[in-house]
């Protein structure tokens, strides 16, 4: 992935994403304590002779952490959704059981869905069918299995691998990614020279392209969104900037195999649309990436259209039908097997751009604790892919000095009108303190980013 690219990440949580900053915190060892001091002295002075004055306990300390993000002036008049959550018991939290719009922390419900449903190693596959493997065919299957990571050659240097000259050399997939000349090169293994009709299978998903509640804007400029498909390669878009959108992405992944065959020494007649027979033998495929793989891109820079993918794959594959509500079905049973209180949310898509998106903070904080304290098989990979203060990820350049620097994880969010930020924070006790903070009904949702790191730094120092 190029340095614009993981830059762009580093900073992307839908639709404008979730811009990197570089402001840091200092914030002094006492600084928790001051405020729970002055939040004493509030009390003490408003309240008659023989009211209760609140004693320094953990609730009180995490309510002042929270109240010093509340009382920032970027945070008044919006409508807050706080928790502070550790070892599975809230300390304090506000409106803790209020549907909100979650922006990309909804990402955290459906990759934990499916790390849990699928594992870590499950790869999804896109494959070549032909009615006989002879060296002349009539016709070729391109059949999608909604592998957001299928890419030309070039496409993925430019987009999945760092640059020498990027500050991040981290690539996208570390074990690599498929492309489209890996699939022609094996329909030429197969003894093919010649095919008549290239037939583009999108079958596996339903044809809706968009998702409920998306802005028209999201598909004008939001470099993460494009028209949903099974088949699709180089995450639905054209151009060197990424800016063109394939309007039909079955139809241009078709023609890309049909460049690179041609390139191989294969001569196609044309590209059709269609479902391949259940009598097609498959002659050639590629696999995607590991799933812990795709999550990590997902999650560490709040990447759209991968996670649209997912959940519609998980509908198809858990459920009856590759379809939006199939996938959010398959998330909420699965979710609330491993315990997450999911009254009250609604996912109307994977990556959290839809308007129509409810989540409760209690709900968020459930999930978090989960990932925290999980331990079947692919739960250290889901925990790794929640970016880190500091380090490749949405919070590269942020909270990067002690005590958040390499310590808090944070998945961000925003959108119109909502900014977010909801992970967990090892406090200097050693036991970590599970956070949500998600802002509603925020004119200016970008200045909302000094309260939220205030607000994670405070809670690093927990308790003095």
């Amino acid at each position: 992935m190029t340095t614009k690219a993981l830059s762009k990440r580093a900073g992307h949580a839908s639709p404008i994403s979730d811009p990197v900053t570089p402001r840091t915190m200092d914030i002094r060892m006492g600084a928790v304590g001051r405020i729970v001091s002055s939040l004493v002295l509030v009390v003490t002075l408003a309240a008659p002779a023989a009211a209760f004055v609140p004693e320094d306990t953990p609730p009180r300390r995490a309510e002042a952490a929270g109240r010093a993000m509340l009382e920032r002036p970027a945070a008044r008049g919006t409508l807050p959704g706080i928790v502070v959550m550790r070892g599975g018991r809230i300390l304090w939290g506000a409106n803790i059981d209020s549907p909100m719009l979650p922006a990309s922390i909804m990402k955290l419900a459906t990759t934990t869905a499916a790390m849990r449903r699928l594992g870590p190693a499950h790869r999804l596959v896109t494959r070549v069918l032909a009615p006989a493997e002879t060296p002349i065919v009539d016709t070729l299957w391109l059949v999608g299995g909604g592998d957001p990571t299928l890419a030309t050659e070039s496409y993925r240097r430019r987009r999945f691998l760092p640059k020498p000259s990027d500050d991040i050399q981290r690539p996208a997939f570390a074990g690599g990614s498929p492309t489209i000349e890996n699939l022609a090169a094996g329909v030429r293994a197969a003894g093919v020279r010649t095919v008549g009709t290239i037939v583009a299978d999108e079958s596996m998903f339903d044809a809706e392209r968009t998702q409920p509640g998306w802005l028209r804007s999201y598909l004008d400029d939001d470099p993460d969104v494009s028209y949903l498909s099974a088949l699709t390669v180089n995450e639905g878009r054209f151009g060197r900037e990424r800016k063109g959108l394939f309007r039909d992405p079955s139809r241009a992944a078709a023609d890309a195999l049909v460049a690179a065959l041609e390139d191989a020494g294969v001569s196609v007649g044309g590209v059709g649309v269609g479902r391949a027979p259940g009598s097609a033998v498959e002659i050639a495929r590629v696999v995607s990436p590991p799933l812990a793989e795709i999550v990590d891109f997902i999650n560490r820079y709040s990447v759209n259209y991968p996670s649209e993918l997912l959940l519609k794959y998980l509908g198809a594959r858990e459920g009856k039908a590759g379809t939006t509500a199939a996938g959010a079905r398959i998330v909420r049973e699965t979710l609330e097997e491993l315990g997450v209180d999911m009254r009250a949310v609604t996912q109307a898509d994977a990556s959290g751009l839809s308007l129509n998106n409810r989540m409760t903070p209690r709900a968020i904080a459930g999930i978090l604790d989960l990932i925290v304290s999980a331990r079947w098989d692919g739960a250290d990979a889901l925990r790794a892919s929640i970016p880190v203060a500091g380090e490749p990820g949405t919070l590269l350049r942020r909270m990067t000095r002690a005590p958040t620097g390499g310590n808090l994880r944070g998945k961000t969010g925003q959108i119109r009108m909502v900014r977010g930020m909801a992970g967990w924070v090892t406090a200097a006790d050693g036991v970590p303190l599970v956070y949500v903070a998600v802002f509603n009904r925020a004119p200016s949702p970008f200045s909302l980013t000094a309260p939220l790191d205030l607000f994670g730094s405070l809670l690093a120092l927990f308790p003095r």
